[in-house]
């Protein structure tokens, strides 16, 4: 009875989750993201031309602190060993200061009332937004994931980490990352919505890639190149003796005319 008892909390547990199944650090606070009116939240899939410039940011409750960062990774990167994935930072702007009155966001899954975070000071952003660009390469759907992270009592040194490690964003670990400016336990909120491109998936090989700029080539067809076949050195060599015992025994067969 215990044992099914844990399951069903352990159930609950990963549906409440803000952010994706086997992300770190995982937070059950949702975070509301949206862009114009449309809500990118609980990992529903958005058009990619609808998340390319960076989107609007709050919680349904007014949030202690007095300074905010927000992170968006995208964590399904190809890589030429499919399944396999890597991660890309797409956003870190810190210095977010939060609305002391609820706005009501009307989105295209309802009206909710939410404390926006602005960039009031008008702070350069560690990592500039870059817009999903998933390419035509497995997996065609990527997850993108923000986090809220409460940097009200960050030190410079704290700070000067996360812009050190924003410089590279591919193959970003927030949990690494976090964790060495002193900032793993300060993450309040969390998201993911997905952007899908809609294929085919080309080989590992081709020119469409997702790059450390976020962007991605065309989607169009890709022709196989043409292929010598492969030839060992040994057959080469068996093939040249052939030919020269046939060149002697026609020189042979002549002589003896």
């Amino acid at each position: 009875m215990l044992s099914k008892s844990l399951l069903i909390l352990a159930g609950a547990s990963a549906a409440l989750a803000a952010t994706p199944k086997g992300f770190e650090p995982s937070t059950e606070s949702p975070l509301v993201v949206s862009y114009g009116t449309v809500a990118a939240d609980d990992g529903n899939v958005l058009e990619k031309a609808a998340t390319q410039t960076a989107p609007s940011i709050g919680t349904e409750s007014k949030m202690d602190g007095t300074s905010f960062a927000v992170l968006m990774i995208d964590l399904d990167i190809p890589t030429d060993s499919p399944p396999a994935t890597n991660t890309l930072l797409h956003w870190m702007q810190t210095g977010l200061t939060q609305s002391t009155t609820a706005t009501t966001i009307n989105t295209t899954t309802g009206s909710i009332n939410a404390f926006m975070f602005q960039n009031s000071s008008g702070q350069a952003a560690f990592a500039e937004y870059l817009g999903p660009s998933p390419p035509a390469r497995i997996p065609l759907s990527h997850r993108y994931t923000q986090i809220l992270v409460d940097t009200s009592d960050a030190t410079d040194d704290n700070l000067s980490v996360l812009q050190q490690a924003a410089a590279s964003r591919q193959g970003f670990n927030a949990t690494n990352v976090l964790t060495q400016a002193g900032l793993a336990d300060k993450v309040l909120a969390g998201n993911f919505f997905n952007v899908t491109n809609p294929g085919p998936a080309t080989s590992a090989n081709s020119a469409n890639s997702t790059t450390s700029s976020g962007s991605s080539k065309g989607t169009g067809s890709v022709t196989a190149p043409t292929q010598t076949p492969f030839v060992p050195a040994a057959a080469v060599t068996q093939r040249a003796s052939a030919v020269l015992l046939g060149i002697t025994m026609v020189a042979a067969l002549f002589m003896t005319l």
